[in-house]
């Protein structure tokens, strides 16, 4: 746990750690980091907002300070705690640097994940690749996706999820990044007190004209929260893919993808078997695991934020209203 000194001000003016930086230090956050100029909030105006959790008894902590080949300074990632642990909500975003709707909802709707908080476990890890959002890049090492060039994701799992030929092999021998290991660790720790139930992961693509919803836990496409993000975003004007197949040739059904095998973060929170130091575990086993996709590309950033910030007001309420339903 980290523990914090002082107003969220005082936070925002303390000196960035240095890389190494153990999670028992206080979270620093560096002002002044140039951040891509598209009109989304810069890094400490976002982590700022989320911090200001703290004062409602949240409790902080730094992930991992990201510090990949060719920037110049680290940046922390950080996750924030409710109150009360236990079955628990995560909401995540910002895995790809280039997807700022997400950062910029959640800092947006803090008061209503502040209320969700007060009524339910919630675990908040609001900029997972703040060096991608800072330049704008999608990965820690190249900018943009490529089917030819390996993108290293900070979200990536395949370290952690067990290879289809073998249960008793992970899919890759070590973690893509230092993030990444840091991150999947943080998930997988945090599950003896704060296990996921349902986990909303923020997302974009610039190469599409319509969005839709993944649905990796197990009832798939026909998934009530998935369906309920979908009516949102549609209410939102997001346009959205109803049928047919993604991109990536998956089936979409009423706008919704069942779970698909891609070694994400996501995929991780839904398995519920993983591949640890070489011995199986339990995984996170949620129960509803959504990916929120809108077409970054075929709406301005303004109206793709107001959508986002739309489904997480929505859900909020929703998880409040209906808390034995999930």
């Amino acid at each position: 746990m980290i523990r914090i000194f002082g107003c969220i001000a005082a936070l925002l003016t303390a000196i960035a750690a240095p890389a190494a930086l153990a999670a028992a230090d206080p979270v620093a956050i560096p002002q002044g980091v140039a951040t891509h100029s598209d009109g989304r909030a810069p890094i400490e105006s976002i982590y700022g907002k989320c911090l200001s959790l703290v004062e409602r008894g949240w409790q902080a902590e730094v992930v991992v300070q990201s510090q990949p080949a060719g920037t110049t300074r680290p940046l922390p990632v950080i996750a924030l705690r409710s109150p009360v642990a236990g079955p628990a909500i995560w909401i995540l975003a910002g895995v790809h640097g280039e997807e700022p709707a997400g950062p910029n909802a959640i800092a947006s709707t803090i008061a209503d994940i502040a209320k969700l908080g007060a009524q339910r476990p919630v675990v908040l890890m609001p900029l997972l690749n703040p060096q991608g959002y800072a330049r704008n890049w999608r990965y820690l090492n190249m900018p943009t996706y490529s089917a030819d060039a390996d993108g290293h994701s900070v979200g990536d799992s395949s370290h952690l999820l067990p290879s289809a030929d073998d249960l008793a092999r992970a899919r890759a021998p070590a973690a893509s990044s230092p993030e990444a290991d840091a991150i999947t660790a943080f998930i997988l720790r945090r599950q003896a007190d704060y296990p996921t139930v349902i986990s909303i992961d923020l997302h974009e693509d610039s190469l599409i004209d319509e969005g839709y919803v993944y649905s990796q836990g197990a009832a798939g496409a026909k998934e009530e929260l998935a369906i309920t993000a979908v009516n949102v975003l549609r209410e939102a004007g997001v346009p959205i893919k109803m049928s047919g197949k993604t991109r990536f040739d998956e089936p979409v059904e009423r706008g919704i993808i069942g779970p698909v095998t891609d070694s994400s973060i996501d995929e991780l929170m839904s398995a519920r078997n993983l591949v640890v130091g070489g011995a199986a575990k339990h995984g996170p086993a949620a129960t509803s695991v959504l990916v929120l996709e809108t077409p970054a590309s075929a709406l301005p950033l303004e109206k793709r934020i107001g959508a986002h910030a739309a489904l997480l007001r929505l859900l909020s309420t929703y998880l409040i209203t209906r808390p034995d339903d999930f």
